[in-house]
């Protein structure tokens, strides 16, 4: 079973799959994610729901993906309520236009992030490891340069892991766009 259970609407299927990708990245590919409203992830003939209730009963971190529409269905209110129920760790997450400020109760209650940002994609990833006790992931400086005499930190190093967050930056803006156009 999955470790992190990601909830999401299928029409923001691509911006769940980026978040998902830049842990994999960040922490390391054998950090297992269940993606709810994927297709692919529940076979046919299978017992949809019997699937979905498992991997909420074995996910130890679920990331609730909340945009202006997200938030307002009534499914990922029902996932993240029963991970909270079963003492799984909820993380709202914050994306689309969605602002920590305009969550609605009982997400307000819960530490949330702004994902379009490098300073809540890397609290993302600092909190899962966290919560999960894996390593925690380096920090960036989050510029393409580094200041002069800046102390030890390898500027490859620096480079690649910024583009790990600058990639998720723009692949989240360009879905967004690509669903307003529609």
């Amino acid at each position: 079973m999955a470790t992190i259970f990601m909830s999401f609407i299928h029409e923001e299927k691509f911006s769940a799959s980026c978040v998902s990708f830049f842990i994999k990245n960040v922490l390391g590919h054998s950090i297992d994610t269940f993606m709810s409203s994927d297709e692919t992830a529940i076979y046919a003939g299978e017992d949809w729901m019997t699937r979905i209730l498992k991997e909420l009963e074995t996910a130890k971190v679920l990331i609730s993906m909340l945009s202006p529409d997200s938030v307002k269905r009534p499914w990922i209110n029902f996932e993240a309520g029963a991970a909270w129920m079963g003492k799984t760790i909820v993380i709202p997450v914050c994306f689309g236009g969605l602002t920590i400020a305009q969550l609605p109760k009982p997400y307000s209650s819960l530490q949330a992030l702004e994902i379009e940002t490098h300073e809540g994609a890397y609290y993302l990833a600092s909190s899962i490891a966290h919560h999960l006790n894996v390593a925690t992931p380096k920090k960036p400086i989050f510029r393409d340069v580094l200041p002069v005499g800046f102390g030890s930190r390898d500027p490859e190093e620096n480079r690649s892991l910024f583009n790990h967050y600058k990639n998720l930056r723009t692949l989240l803006k360009l879905d967004r766009s690509n669903r307003a156009a529609d």
